[in-house]
């Protein structure tokens, strides 16, 4: 049975505009503050920093926001507080946390959408489409994320400012406006499911002329099968169906032979669609950027504080560190371990970390593979993780915010190759950027030349850093150096005295050093750790010798 044609949807006589943006809180930085700028550098790779960013993207599209944030070491302890007071709020709340969580594909789902509104070169109806989808998407994320926020106990002031301005933004006309509007605007448009044509045919009963006669809201359906046509009724629930196949369109308009009819049908859907576009206009000013920046930073939030638990679930304390003053220049950590090797769910000795007015710059010696290196990461990816907000893999800590973290970490190849040139630029960038407030960490500096000139040189680095104020550590083989510490401390006056530090070993019955992989205070070995290379590679004047009797024998 043919329906009668469907009236043009006419909106109500209100023409008030009605604001829907809201005014959400930036949950990394509180009212107030600026943000740091981002600060690239050979730091972040030395650091290994990539894994651990690898870790904390949910999604592709938070790449940039993840190491942009690592980039940005924040020196503000109020900040830190006020980031940290967030990340508890999820890690406590497991409900919130899943809510907020699954919340996040649609929240990715808007900055999609909003990228498509606003082309001109699309057909109205899509245009029209597109902007009612995001609107009951936008309608809809905003009052869940709102339910989730008012039943749970959040404490940081960040998530009760994004609750108290979603109140007042659902309780406000727009929101009630939009609510009551959607049902309406999106029906017209839904009703548009099926049209039927009328032909006329000529004396010859071939098709004369064709016009649009109806629209349905339910699609037409294929020939129905035999048993449905003698029952008289479709098993499927269909109202109307063909008495032969069902066409398809060809997508080419060159191709449709009832161009005429197809241009009549746009006309229609444009006629429909336009009071529904003059409606939605009236909440054209919507926005959703700041959704979007919410998106980026719960996404954050989230991924940090589901891998806080895991980390503890595999063992490795945890904790949120206490932001010193920035002049300070206090680094106090119990029981440090590498976040980077429990990611890898390797099971890492931890070590305390002590760097303050009694000694602000180590020398760190040890043997070789003894975990000097590992250490070193430790440490700059606790100062970055700390300053960003995070917890650290530690039982306790105490830290003073740095300005910036200046790393000298060689390529093997570029030690083998002997390019002093090279690693001597790089130290004088180091010495242009360095503060008083900085924490430098170098990692076999000025192995590529020979013993007698590194060290000559070495006593001349940390004598300068000693002067400038600077929070270090210098990982070296030189064991001559951690001897000096007492004459460069006669020779320069600074803010930083120095302290030797060493890779822990542990001796065997046999007389062999096992590493235990513990750092901490100590002289180094007396004459190095060059007789257990020698040991581990056979070649101790006593194993030269047995291999020779073995070989005569």
């Amino acid at each position: 049975m043919m329906s009668s044609p469907k009236r043009p949807f006419r909106i109500g006589k209100q023409r008030q505009r009605h604001p829907l943006d809201l005014p959400l809180p930036d949950l990394m930085t509180p009212p107030g503050k600026t943000g740091a700028v981002p600060r690239e550098g050979p730091w972040i790779e030395d650091l290994g920093l990539g894994e651990l960013a690898d870790a904390l993207t949910l999604d592709r599209r938070y790449v940039s926001f993840v190491r942009r944030t690592f980039s940005t070491l924040c020196a503000d302890p109020e900040v830190i507080a006020y980031r940290q007071a967030v990340l508890l709020d999820l890690k406590r709340d497991p409900r919130l946390r899943e809510g907020i969580q699954n919340l996040l594909p649609r929240l990715g789902e808007l900055r999609q959408t909003g990228n498509l509104l606003g082309n001109r070169q699309r057909a109205l109806l899509l245009e029209t489409v597109d902007r009612l989808s995001e609107l009951d998407l936008y309608l809809s994320v905003v009052k869940e994320l709102h339910t989730l926020l008012s039943t749970s106990e959040v404490r940081s002031a960040a998530l009760r400012e994004v609750r108290e301005v979603l109140r007042v933004g659902l309780a406000g006309e727009g929101f009630k406006a939009l609510a009551e509007e959607l049902p309406l605007l999106q029906a017209p448009l839904r009703s548009l499911a099926a049209l039927t044509v009328g032909i006329n045919l000529d004396a010859d009963l071939r098709p004369s002329s064709v016009m649009l006669l109806s629209i349905h809201e339910r699609p037409f359906a294929e020939t129905a099968p035999l048993l449905e046509r003698l029952l008289g009724t479709r098993l499927d629930g269909q109202d109307e169906t063909g008495i032969a196949p069902l066409h398809g369109v060809p997508a080419d308009p060159a191709l449709r032979p009832l161009s005429q009819l197809f241009q009549d049908l746009d006309r229609i859907t444009q006629q429909t669609a336009q009071p529904v576009a003059r409606a939605l206009s009236r909440y054209v000013k919507h926005s959703s950027a700041p959704l979007h920046r919410l998106d980026e930073q719960l996404a954050w939030y989230v991924a940090a504080a589901q891998l806080m638990i895991t980390f503890e679930q595999r063992g490795t304390p945890t904790c949120l560190p206490e932001i010193l003053p920035a002049e300070a220049r206090i680094t106090a950590v119990e029981g440090l371990s590498n976040a980077a090797l429990v990611l890898r769910k390797v099971q890492p000795v931890a070590s305390d970390l002590q760097l303050n007015e009694t000694a602000r710059i180590a020398i760190l010696t040890g043997p070789n593979s003894g975990g000097k290196t590992t250490y070193l990461r430790s440490v700059g990816l606790a100062q970055v993780m700390a300053q960003t907000g995070l917890f650290l893999t530690a039982r306790r800590a105490q830290i003073s915010p740095v300005d910036a973290i200046l790393t000298h970490f060689p390529a093997l190849e570029t030690r083998q190759q002997g390019r002093l040139s090279e690693e001597a630029a790089r130290l004088r960038q180091i010495f242009e950027q360095v503060s008083d407030q900085s924490l430098i960490l170098l990692n076999e500096s000025l192995a590529s030349t020979t013993p007698a000139e590194a060290l000559y040189l070495a006593q001349d680095v940390v004598c300068g850093l000693r002067v400038i104020g600077a929070r270090g550590i210098f990982a070296t083989h030189l064991v001559e150096l951690a001897a000096q510490i007492p004459h460069m401390e006669s020779v320069v006056e600074g803010p930083s005295r120095l302290s030797s530090w060493v890779a822990g070993v542990e001796m065997t019955a046999d007389g062999r050093m096992l590493p235990t992989f513990q750092i901490g205070p100590g002289l180094p070995l007396e004459g190095g750790y060059a007789r257990e290379v020698a040991q581990k590679h056979g070649i101790s004047l006593a194993q030269i010798l047995a291999l020779r009797q073995d070989r005569q024998g």
